[in-house]
């Protein structure tokens, strides 16, 4: 059986240096090369964030920030360009991975994954209603129409990195998200 060209070009990259993989992507989106159009960009997205976790490329059994920056990138990127539902889980993978890193690595501040702020101004700003009128609906979801149960349930997704950032000690929620946090439980 021959492997595509896109799965080759996926299997080399996974088994490269992190610095050659972000050159590469460099070359890409700045269109000085050209990848094929079926290429698996989740794919390398989440060998990477595997990478990440795992730290590969390091003795230190630290996770490996620059798979991290690599991950993050591609998952923004691709969260970027697809529909709502779907951009959803690509930007919740980033953001999983950020808080994730943060808990291993600690906060610093302007950093483009270890940037706390940069994961709970993503959490404010993607809400569509207060925190009364969550805890509101959170009470008889089961009469909601079935859009505001989803949006409830993205909330609680939503609410899962902060509580990752949360429990890491590397990061002290504030009394807002706090309440928040407390909600969680209790959203569908």
């Amino acid at each position: 059986m021959n492997q595509s060209e896109s799965t080759q070009l996926l299997n080399e990259l996974v088994r490269q240096d992190a610095s050659d993989v972000k050159n590469w992507l460099k070359r890409i989106w700045s269109k000085q090369e050209e990848v094929p159009e079926d290429f698996n960009w989740l794919g390398l997205a989440e060998a990477a964030a595997f990478n990440a976790r795992s730290g590969k490329g390091n003795a230190s059994n630290l996770p490996d920030l620059a798979w991290a920056e690599i991950a993050t990138s591609i998952y923004d990127d691709l969260a970027a360009k697809a529909n709502r539902g779907t951009g959803e889980s690509f930007i919740n993978s980033s953001m999983l991975l950020r808080a994730g890193m943060i808990a291993e690595l600690g906060a610093v501040s302007g950093h483009p994954v270890l940037d706390g702020n940069q994961i709970i101004q993503w959490f404010f700003h993607s809400l569509t209603m207060s925190l009364d009128e969550a805890a509101k609906n959170a009470e008889n979801w089961k009469k909601l129409n079935i859009d505001e149960i989803r949006e409830l349930r993205r909330i609680k997704n939503r609410l899962k990195v902060i509580l990752v950032l949360a429990k890491s000690k590397k990061f002290i929620p504030n009394e807002e998200l706090r309440a928040w946090i407390d909600l969680r439980e209790r959203l569908p």
